[in-house]
């Protein structure tokens, strides 16, 4: 009778219509006949919504989880992880988090569910008291859950994770302790794109080691800046700016003046380089760094003059007739390797799994090679490690769609479909250009062009 139910059910009926129906009416608020009152509370209570979305999903991303674990218990936390983190477009490590909230918020803290549910709390709030229990037994946990109860309405999201911090303090002071000590283990160094060319290098160590770190180089930057170190002068840099040049001239083991030698690959057209080339393409097409974005040109071209000729090694990349796309590449080899290895990383950017965005780790066969699937550009695809190893968990499944641009998609467990594209060349935002005039200059005038570069760099 129950599957009867379900096929007799209408599909406008489902829950997930439902909220999207809701969804749909939020397009057609005229927010523009509303008092300054009016669209204030408009905005608190869509904020109330926002929790209690996250609170149902929080329900229902625990129940798809013990679903999974009663049909099929191997590797599940990382398979639901993944497919919770293509449903809410996230980065798969932030959908384990996700995962883990949701059994915490369902079985352990019935009191700050229900306060999410009802819109007073934020996930970010949730997420804090629920990151700060974690080591914490199921029974102290919920200690914590009902004494801040009644004050988490009036807490932000990180005063209510400080609060929790010390009620689990006060319960359990030996798992707070063991709590540090892993953390102290997990000690590394990463880093992460920022806007203007920019990118984040993070230290995450002990708080003394890295206070003590700060606190030096601090001390060095202000005596370069106060004009009291012979072998350095400001340069009209204050206190930040040195502090930073110093981090990262100590950091890679250089001296004062000295270019860093680490590759670097920074893709950008012949134009936009030497000043070849099709003709119609503009000479300042952003440049592009794989896995960090783009530049703009007359930076990347100053990076090069900067580095010397001694220092710059040029590549030519093949492509497609409009230049979105790198030609295609094979390889006779069992792995990806040397060349078409470097053209997966180049054409891929980030990991091919939608929203991950981590960097590419693994070149993965989309049609695994034990069942015949070639090594080749057209069926590899770059992924971290986490989601190569999500794709042979049961369930899923990768396809490749089409070559140019390259398109895979992903079907989960659940059987939802996730498209994934390849960005062009050059990077998201750059446009297509018609094929160039076929009156090329030959191999031997580029080279030419390429000497006269590198010298006039120097």
């Amino acid at each position: 009778m129950g599957a009867i139910r379900l096929r007799e059910r209408r599909d406008d009926a489902l829950p997930s219509a439902v909220v999207a129906g809701v969804r749909a009416q939020l397009a057609t608020i005229d927010v523009s006949v509303m008092s300054d009152h009016e669209r204030v509370a408009l905005v608190a209570e869509l904020e109330r919504l926002k929790g209690a979305a996250a609170a149902c999903q929080a329900r229902a991303t625990d129940a798809l989880r013990e679903s999974r674990e009663r049909s099929a218990p191997q590797d599940v936390a990382r398979s639901v992880g993944s497919e919770v983190a293509l449903a809410r477009r996230e980065s798969p490590s932030t959908g384990d988090r996700f995962v883990g909230l949701s059994r915490a918020l369902v079985h352990e803290m019935p009191h700050l569910l229900a306060a999410l549910t009802d819109g007073v709390v934020a996930e970010r709030a949730a997420v804090e008291v629920v990151r700060e229990t974690a080591t914490l037994s199921r029974e102290h946990r919920g200690e914590v859950d009902r004494r801040i109860a009644e004050a988490l309405p009036g807490l932000s999201a990180r005063m209510a994770g400080r609060a929790a911090a010390r009620v689990a303090a006060e319960l359990d002071a030996a798992s707070v302790v063991r709590r540090m000590e892993a953390a102290v283990r997990s000690r590394r160094v990463s880093v992460r794109p920022a806007p203007d060319g920019m990118a984040y290098l993070t230290v995450l160590g002990p708080l003394r080691e890295v206070v003590g770190a700060h606190a030096a180089l601090l001390r060095r930057a202000r005596s370069v800046v106060g004009g009291q170190c012979e072998d350095e002068a400001p340069q009209g840099r204050g206190v930040g700016a040195v502090s930073a040049d110093t981090a990262l001239r100590l950091l890679a083991g250089l001296v004062h003046g000295q270019v860093q030698p680490v590759e670097v690959q920074l893709v950008m057209t012949d134009r936009a380089l030497l000043g070849t080339g099709d003709p119609h393409r503009p000479v300042d097409e952003p440049a592009r760094i794989p896995g960090h974005g783009s530049v703009p040109a007359p930076v990347a071209r100053a990076w090069v003059r900067a580095a010397g000729p001694a220092s710059v090694w040029l590549r030519r990349l093949y492509t497609s007739p409009d230049g979105r796309d790198l030609v295609a590449l094979d390889s006779r080899r069992r792995t990806f390797l040397g060349g078409l290895r470097r053209m997966l990383v180049l054409r891929d950017d980030v990991c091919t799994t939608p929203y991950c965005d981590a960097p590419v780790v693994h070149a993965d066969h989309a049609h695994p090679s034990r069942d015949g699937g070639p090594t080749s550009a057209f069926n590899g695809n770059g992924k971290c490690a986490r989601c190569n190893l999500v794709k042979e968990a049961p369930g899923w499944q990768v396809v490749v769609e089409r070559a140019s641009p390259h398109e895979t998609l992903t079907r989960t467990p659940a059987g939802h479909v996730y498209r994934s594209i390849a960005p062009p060349l050059l990077g998201w935002g750059s446009e297509t250009h018609p094929p160039p005039d076929p009156r090329r200059m030959d191999d031997s005038a580029l080279e030419s062009r390429i000497d006269w570069f590198l010298a006039a760099a120097s």
